[in-house]
């Protein structure tokens, strides 16, 4: 077909873009945006499909952002707004003064004239077409923010989507990251019903194309979103309420319910940068100050929700939303972010405290036309938002350490083109398996060493003996016990109870309540227990495997570890297993790891690491401040330079568990001694030879193998050799004496246990430094005396824990610790001490010269009871015992009925002679002998509570009690009567008869009673916790929660998933020496050093101007005279026969070789227009350009030139002098911009 014979709207092809009954207005937002316009401009005047109208608004930019948009856009397309307007503001006063185009300003819409100027007939056939040929035009408002680019095909694609989908009103592209061009930002977005936004994305996702399905959701993006004009003005625009953030989803909700569609185009790719919510720009459109982007997006979510959810369901959504907004409160708590706590809880009262809003926003959307279950599965599905916000947890408290352990092979061996592991035997793969990760096998050796030794410690009962007194039955009984002001020890107390009974009682509490499995997992587990934290606080101090392991299962056999097992010494047990964190957290707090002046300081999360861990340990064995205080004033005086840093932290670790752990750690700094003391019943002092202290043996049962330490002491003195690792050797070593010298002390008046725990720790770790690299080092050197010597040294120190494992597993870990019934008097005592009258025993023992006693009640003593007893019970009892055993003759029944003593029990381990004086003391009556112990009776009625009547010599009447209350009823008697309680008297004792407070008084000096009336009635007797000591359990609970939470992991420093944001548009960017870095800094910094160095760019022009826009194509103007015929025969077209125009057309106008010709190339928008701003700017040879030109169609002639061939940006001050010789027209006629910015000519 020749031209002559083409029809005539084949004239016009060339003007008509694609989807031309499609009118856009591109609304371009800009705030403090300068960094990222240049890429947004680029690309919005890049469409290969071009909006037909371009409008931008600035909201009071402080930077260069008005300035760019006037340059690319022109002065008469931009509006200057106030700063504190929001974006739903700007876009609807852009939208407004943009207007709409009309047909007189896109005449390809209409139908053609029909004049062929090639034939220059009248063509017929353009009679036969429709006046508007394409259709009714339809308008559409293309958002834009001023940090979004998008690909040069995006608008082709979001148009492809509204014209295959009529009914679509709301069109949203995807959002991939501003500098990691893969990360997927969003496809489509929705809102939960506890107001968090749902991608329905995993955290830095890449696109590869999951998502590329065009579907219903419930909202996009307003960056790229695509609105029908009519929707938009239907829906009163944006709600003005939200002046930046959740806008989106609201709008995309309100149309939903109006009945229009909203769909995503995954084809249509915008990359974002998320300035705002990113916190790369300060958001200060919300109030009268800047605001955090987190406030602002939560007053958006909770207006929003509130303001579209249905009637119905209103309360269940306002009760999720603060239930919620607490539980993340509490959770950035948790996670050391303060800041966004209180933007959490703000956001919300913002909203709800403004309930006028909120009824308003409801009124003005009026009833919807969808119901609101027909929405519902576009909301994010049950539990979705659960298992996010755990992932976020777990996120925020990950820090992204990344192994750097080769790739393994197939059998699990390093993988190398060199690798001669990879000719070795298969037998011995499994073998190196287990090198590379023995802490498996380690915690297994070590647990089931741990089984066999304590195979006497399984079965029924409880675990009681030596130290350790039998627990409650319950981890609530312990919390009582904690928390209640009366002590029922002995003759009673307020003194308060020891802090080690609320963390046994919080342990219980996780083992189903269960006290006695707290006590088996602290006692029979502390070996394995010991080994796994040792193994794991070792690894920044030794990087072997296998030399970490060897000194873990070294530790956890050391004989004060099996020994406090043995000796049912908790304390002790306890601080084996904490002792290694401590070491660590110190080393950490104190900046040890660091050379004396590098300046390098500990985090202070470790010093509130090590002051929770010294707050556990002081609870169960209150020695460990002495070697705390001791090495903590040796790490400050290494800081010389940071002295005073270094004493605030050992001041806040010192500090800290006493502030907790009182009113209790204030009875030890009252009397000092206590502090040598640890949980449980005291030991006999001088256990321990000299010898055995320095092999780490604190004596006592099975406490032996103090060899085992032989051969690592060698190795750690070997280790004082070592110049390279000096510094920690020394530090080993420091420990290690400072445990021997309080091993010495504690060793004359109890036991060393704990002490000589932090001995052979400081010992091992030195032997282990040393012994780091040592095969090297040995075979490096000559042959000579130092390798049989070394030999002889790793042998020995390898032999001691398995000799000792052995040794401890076939004697059995049962010593004075024992499993058996906690009844420690006769049954029949026991039963007798649980009637009406709550007698007690009194238990006798200790030497001729000594003698020992205690006043139990009930079954016998309990766990805490040692602590809690009053020092010496009191004068009168000291002297009712001291008569009982002198065997003066006297009758001592009435002196031991005062005490509410029934029986007499003599130990077995009492002298004979104490047997024949109570034998022989009137009033008591010998009942039985059972396992050498002997018991006998008062004769004479005694109870815990009698009534004292008036007339002396009368006998007290017994009255009805509880172990600690009173709840009965007692006769009417004579005026003057007394009730008195065998228990010390105290503030706390409250009594009534019949409602009526009865006045306390003092009975015999030590003993409470209360005055009675003549009248009876029923008496209630309780102790009320004082209320100074319940309001301290509050606060002390608090400083806990506190401290744990300083203690955990914090919130990682930088939630931003994309690439830094300081700096060019590159990935790449310099990292400290020395700093670590994960996976992804790594690929990029490889990926960036892989590229090719760019060629230098041919030197600039003697004065040459920049252009920042260069880049950008020319945009076809849809005016009048864009779509007049063509020329026909070289010649252009004349409709004025004005003459013709000079030849000044672009060469390259066609663009035959572009860089977007080919699909799945849009990551590579513009790569050298704006990356390198440090490379000179060479401007493009502008020759002018006549739009009447000759051209064939080319649908891609809207795209860029090949960015090869595009010269890189550079920031210069725009100066538009350039522009005007190359847009001078010939004959001199005066042309104005068209209103998409372009030229006319």
């Amino acid at each position: 077909m020749s031209l002559h014979s083409q029809p005539t709207a084949s004239h016009q092809a060339a003007a008509t873009p694609q989807f031309p009954r499609h009118v856009v207005t591109a609304v371009l937002v800009a705030h403090d945006g300068a960094r990222w316009l240049p890429r947004t401009l680029a690309g919005l005047l890049g469409q290969e499909r071009p909006a037909q109208n371009h409008i931008a608004a600035d909201t009071g930019s402080s930077d260069d952002s008005a300035r760019l948009l006037a340059e690319a856009l022109g002065d008469d397309r931009v509006l200057h707004l106030a700063r504190r307007t929001g974006f739903g503001t700007a876009v609807d006063e852009a939208a407004r003064s943009a207007g709409t185009p009309s047909l007189d300003d896109l005449p390809y819409l209409r139908r053609p004239s029909g004049w062929d100027p090639v034939s220059r007939t009248w063509r017929d056939d353009a009679y036969d077409l429709p006046e508007l040929p394409h259709g009714e035009p339809v308008q559409w408002l293309w958002l834009l923010h001023d940090d979004s680019a998008p690909e040069p095909d995006a608008l082709t694609e979001l148009l492809r989507v509204a014209d295959e989908n009529p009914d679509a009103a709301v069109i949203g592209p995807k959002l991939r990251g501003w500098y990691d061009n893969r990360q997927l930002l969003e496809a489509g977005v929705t809102i939960a019903r506890s107001g968090r936004r749902w991608t329905g994305l995993d955290r830095r996702e890449q696109d590869q194309g999951q998502h590329d399905q065009v579907r219903s959701v419930l909202s996009v993006s307003t960056a790229g979103m695509l609105v029908r004009r009519d929707v938009y003005d239907g829906l009163g625009g944006f709600d003005r309420r939200l002046p930046l953030m959740r806008d989106d989803v609201d709008l995309c909700w309100r149309a939903h319910s109006a009945g229009h569609g909203v769909l995503v185009a995954p084809d249509a790719v915008l990359r974002h940068a998320e300035a705002a919510s990113r916190e790369r720009r300060t958001v200060d459109c919300a109030g009268r100050t800047a605001l955090g982007p987190h406030r602002v997006d939560k007053a958006g979510a909770v207006h929003t929700l509130l303001a579209n959810c249905s009637g119905a369901a209103l309360p269940y959504v306002l009760l999720r939303l603060v239930a919620g907004t607490v539980l993340r409160t509490l959770g950035y708590l948790v996670g050391k972010a303060p800041g966004q706590a209180v933007d959490e809880l703000t956001g919300l009262l913002a909203t709800l405290l403004r309930p006028g809003r909120l009824l308003a926003a409801r009124r003005s959307r009026g009833r919807p036309a969808v119901p609101a279950k027909e929405l519902r599965p576009l909301f994010p599905p049950p539990g979705a938002t659960l298992r996010a916000g755990v992932e976020q947890l777990a996120a925020h408290f990950t820090d992204g350490r990344d192994t750097d352990s080769p790739a393994a092979g197939r059998h699990g061996a390093a993988a190398g083109p060199d690798d001669a592991a990879g000719l070795a035997p298969e037998r011995f793969a499994r073998l190196r398996r287990i090198a590379r990760n023995p802490a498996p096998l380690l915690l297994a050796l070590l647990a089931a060493v741990s089984l066999v030794a304590c195979r006497g410690l399984l079965g029924s009962g409880s675990l009681m003996g030596g130290a350790l007194l039998p627990a409650p039955d319950s981890g609530l009984d312990l919390w009582r016990r904690y928390t209640e002001d009366w002590q029922p020890a002995g003759t009673g107390s307020t003194a308060g109870a020891p802090p080690y009974l609320a963390l046994l009682g919080a342990l219980a509490t996780l083992l189903l309540g269960s006290s006695d499995a707290a006590l088996t997992l602290l006692l029979a587990g502390s070996v394995p227990l010991a080994g796994l934290t040792a193994y794991a606080a070792s690894r920044p101090l030794v990087a072997s495997r296998l030399l970490r392991a060897w000194a873990a299962a070294a530790y956890a056999l050391l004989p004060a570890v099996t020994g406090a097992l043995a000796g049912g010494r908790l304390g002790t047990a306890v601080l084996a297993v904490l002792l290694p964190l401590l070491a660590r957290s110190a080393v950490s707090a104190f900046g040890l790891t660091a050379p004396a002046g590098a300046g390098q300081r500990g985090p202070w999360r470790a010093a509130w690491t090590l002051a929770l861990l010294m707050t556990a340990a002081a609870a169960f064995a209150p020695v460990v401040w002495l070697p705390a205080a001791v090495l903590g004033l040796a790490a400050v005086a290494v800081h010389r330079a940071e002295r005073k840093a270094y004493a605030l932290r050992l001041l806040a670790v010192l500090a800290v568990p006493v502030a907790v752990l009182a009113p209790w750690s204030l009875t030890l700094l009252a009397h000092p001694g206590r502090l040598l003391d640890e949980a449980g019943l005291p030991g006999p002092a001088g256990a321990a030879t000299a010898l055995g202290l320095l092999g780490a043996d604190p004596g006592g049962p099975k406490a032996g193998g103090g060899l085992l330490l032989a051969g690592a002491l060698l190795a750690a003195l070997a280790a004082l050799a070592r110049a390279d690792r000096r510094t920690a050797v020394r530090a080993a070593w420091a420990a290690a004496l400072t445990g021997l010298a309080l091993a010495v002390l504690l060793n004359r008046t109890g036991w060393a246990g704990p002490a000589t725990l932090l001995y052979g720790l400081g010992v091992l770790a030195a032997a282990a430094v040393g012994a780091e690299g040592a095969r090297e080092r040995v075979a490096a050197s000559s042959f000579g005396w130092r390798q049989p010597a070394a030999a002889l040294v790793a042998l020995a120190a390898a032999a001691g824990p398995l000799l000792a494992a052995a040794a401890w597993a076939a004697g059995g870990a049962a010593g004075p610790l024992e499993r058996r019934d906690p009844v420690q008097v006769p049954a029949f005592v026991a039963e007798d001490a649980g009637t009406r009258d709550r007698a007690r025993t009194l238990v006798l023992g200790g030497t001729p010269a000594r003698v020992s006693y205690s006043l139990v009640r009930g079954s016998g003593a309990t766990l805490g009871d040692a602590e809690t007893a009053p020092a010496g019970g009191s004068t009168r009892l000291d002297k009712a015992v001291a008569g009982l055993v002198a065997g003066s003759g006297a009758d001592q029944t009435d002196q031991l009925g005062d005490f509410a003593v029934r029986y007499v029990l003599l130990r077995d381990d009492a002298p004979q002679e104490m047997r024949k004086v109570l034998d022989a003391t009137p009033g008591l009556s010998r009942m039985s002998r059972l396992d050498g112990s002997a018991l006998w009776r008062v004769d004479r009625q005694v109870a815990r509570a009698v009534i004292i009547p008036a007339k002396p010599g009368e006998a007290p009447v017994p009255v009805a009690s509880g172990p600690v209350e009173i709840h009965t009823r007692i006769p009417a008697g004579e005026d003057g009567r007394v009730l008195r309680i065998a228990d010390r008297a105290a503030p706390g004792w409250k009594a009534s008869l019949d409602g009526k407070p009865l006045k306390a008084e003092t009975v015999d000096g030590w003993a409470q009673g209360f005055a009675l009336p003549a009248a009876g009635g029923r008496l209630d007797l309780v102790h009320e916790d004082a209320l100074p000591r319940t309001a301290w359990h509050a606060a002390q609970a608090l400083l806990a929660a506190v401290l744990l939470v300083m203690a955990l992991p914090g919130r990682r420093a930088r939630l931003d998933d994309d690439l830094p944001d300081e700096g060019a548009d590159t990935p790449e960017q310099a990292a400290p020496a020395g700093a670590p870095e994960g996976r992804r800094a790594r690929r990029l910094r490889a990926g960036a050093g892989a590229a090719a160095a760019p060629e230098p760019p041919p030197a600039e022009p003697e004065g040459a101007v920049a252009d920042p826009y260069a880049g950008i194509p020319a945009q076809p103007a849809y005016g009048e005279e864009a779509y007049a015929y063509q020329e026909y025969g070289g010649q252009p077209y004349d409709p004025y026969r004005q003459g013709t125009y000079p030849d000044q057309g672009y060469p390259e106008q066609g663009y035959p070789e572009q860089a977007y010709a080919e699909p799945g190339h849009a990551d590579q928008a513009y790569p050298e227009a704006y990356t390198e701003p440090g490379q000179p700017y060479v401007p493009a040879q502008h020759t002018g350009h006549d739009p009447y030109t000759a051209q064939p169609y080319d649908p891609r002639a809207y795209g860029h030139p090949d960015p090869q061939q595009q010269p890189p940006y550079d920031p210069a001050p725009y100066d538009p002098q350039p522009y005007a010789d190359a847009y001078d027209d010939p004959h001199g006629r005066q042309h104005h911009p068209r209103p998409d910015g372009s030229h006319q000519k």
